[in-house]
């Protein structure tokens, strides 16, 4: 029994209606389309998981420093995981569950072009990874001046990482692709882009996707003429730049038909959101296939002098931006499959850290996985793979602790380089994603970076902060605050370690790994001369 002050009308009719939502049984879908897998994960009221769908699709190499993924195979997975996601949810409240809104989250750089009319993608999508378009970088820079040239408008440096470059290869390699784009009957976008279309029709780009592409200006979050130009880009083919959280359409396929996509944001982001990096000076860092670390930095673009880029950090409707620095790894959990798939050594992915934990140092040897190239803050495209320090003395254990070690060290120079650029001395160091259940590289982490290293209870915070954006923009959370509130309430208390490592040897850990980055560089080069 409630009654209502009159004079309080207002409030309290609002607080009385969302309190009543929140009773009700309601779910978000989390749609996690990831470079290696799809995954949905549905969250109740109080964003917490309640069911998970998961499958991979093919990586596609037609040539080395190639990767592709077919766009027809993911949006088909994410169909899948969507209807046996909501299936699972359905089973076990024994009714037909309640979304009240579907939020996106994907890998960002990805390029995906379709056909308007088909819907039938004219190329493969070019992963964010891929390194064709190198000579277009190198093209580019000589046309603008040098690869930090258009940080000011862009906040990046050139890179085949970012999708424009990768557009433009496209344009110039495929007769579909150029045809298309000219004559105004294809549609290009990333993967956000396209799995909105295929579920409502609607075309278009998260902010923060869209300030990956190259083709943003993150002063006014606008498509850039200048940047049209420069890469030969129709205006007329690009995907809407809308928040993170707004009503982008009704999904008119899968189980959730009906329901409204409510939320897109991209997975670093959206993982910097579920890691609840709401504070100038936050930081988080993902342990995926790389490693992406965002660090909040306000209201504010600031240009980087060492290396990382100034990026979207998240946008909610009707507010400001917030803008981040990010320093991104390519290797991470890709370094230890490679050491599974290619080199054969585990049995499975996990046995790594079993195996690190039988030695107490790495014998010498030192692991710079380059495979493509150096990223943050090196961005030495020419760089490629090197093992240093090999004896007869080198076990297998070895080997494991020298890769999870690099992956340590290749997260603590992006740590540096925050520190330079913001002047904040990082405090804690948030993780998620898979490898955090890996307790010898997080404390190796902690050592090597010399902070706190803090492990949510629910890892998959890439999900989560989809979820919460999609809440928000369904109009069940009315704040970030909120959602924070909610969840520190619900989670455990996260896992913390702690620097433990004498500084002599985290010295010479340094030592040794900035004398193996230097070798690792100029190989491609050192390679075509020698050829």
């Amino acid at each position: 029994k409630a009654t209502v002050s009159v004079l309080y009308w207002p409030l309290s009719l609002l607080t009385i209606i969302r309190q009543t939502i929140r009773k009700m049984a309601w779910y978000v879908a989390a749609v996690d389309q990831g470079t290696t897998s799809t995954r949905v994960i549905a969250y109740d009221a109080g964003l917490t998981a309640v069911a998970t769908h998961q499958m991979t699709h093919k990586q596609v190499t037609p040539q080395p420093g190639w990767l592709q993924h077919d766009p027809m195979e993911i949006w088909g997975n994410t169909e899948k995981c969507i209807n046996e996601c909501f299936n699972k949810v359905q089973e076990k409240t024994g009714s037909k569950p309640l979304f009240k809104g579907v939020g996106i989250t994907n890998q960002r750089e990805t390029v995906v072009v379709w056909d308007k009319a088909t819907g039938k993608p004219l190329h493969d999508a070019v992963v964010w990874c891929d390194l064709r378009s190198q000579e277009i970088v190198d093209r580019i820079e000589r046309k603008t001046g040098g690869k930090d040239n258009m940080r000011p408008k862009t906040g990046l440096p050139c890179s085949p990482y970012f999708s424009a470059f990768k557009i433009m290869w496209l344009m110039e390699n495929v007769p579909a692709v150029q045809e298309g784009l000219t004559n105004g009957t294809a549609l290009l976008g990333t993967i956000d882009s396209w799995l909105l279309w295929n579920l409502t029709k609607k075309h278009c780009i998260s902010v923060c996707n869209a300030s990956r592409t190259f083709l943003m200006d993150i002063n006014t979050l606008k498509w850039d003429e200048e940047l049209l130009e420069l890469f030969g880009v129709p205006a007329s083919c690009l995907p809407e730049i809308v928040t993170n959280t707004c009503e982008l359409g009704t999904a008119d396929t899968t189980a959730l038909a009906g329901t409204p996509v409510t939320s897109m944001i991209g997975d670093q982001h959206a993982a910097t959101v579920g890691q609840l990096c709401f504070e100038v000076g936050d930081t988080k860092n993902t342990y995926g296939t790389g490693c992406f670390l965002l660090m909040n930095i306000g209201k504010t673009p600031k240009p980087s002098t060492h290396g990382l880029l100034t990026t979207l950090c998240y946008q909610l409707k009707g507010e400001e931006p917030m803008y981040a620095f990010e320093g991104s790894v390519v290797q991470a959990g890709m370094l230890v499959t490679w050491l599974k798939e290619n080199m054969e050594i585990l049995s499975n992915v996990a046995e790594v850290e079993s195996l690190a934990a039988q030695v107490e140092d790495t014998g010498g040897v030192v692991i710079v996985p380059a495979f493509s190239g150096l990223f943050a803050p090196h961005w030495k495209e020419e760089a490629r793979g090197i093992i240093c320090g090999l004896t007869m003395y080198t076990r297998k254990p070895h080997l494991c602790r020298a890769a999870l070690t690099s992956i340590a060290m290749q997260t603590v120079d992006v740590v540096k380089a925050m520190e330079l650029d913001s002047g904040i001395k990082t405090g804690t160091l948030k993780v998620d994603g898979g490898m955090t259940v890996n307790k010898v590289l997080m404390q190796l982490q902690a050592d090597l970076a010399e902070v706190d290293v803090s492990v949510p209870d629910d890892k998959e915070t890439t999900a989560r902060g989809a979820a919460i954006c999609a809440a928000i923009g369904a109009g069940c959370y009315s704040s970030l605050q909120e959602a924070k509130d909610t969840i520190t309430k619900n989670d455990a208390k996260p896992t913390t370690f702690t620097p433990s490592m004498p500084a002599k040897v985290i010295q010479e850990n340094r030592r040794k790994w900035d004398k193996a980055i230097e070798r690792s560089c100029n190989w491609v080069e050192l390679d075509e001369q020698e050829g």
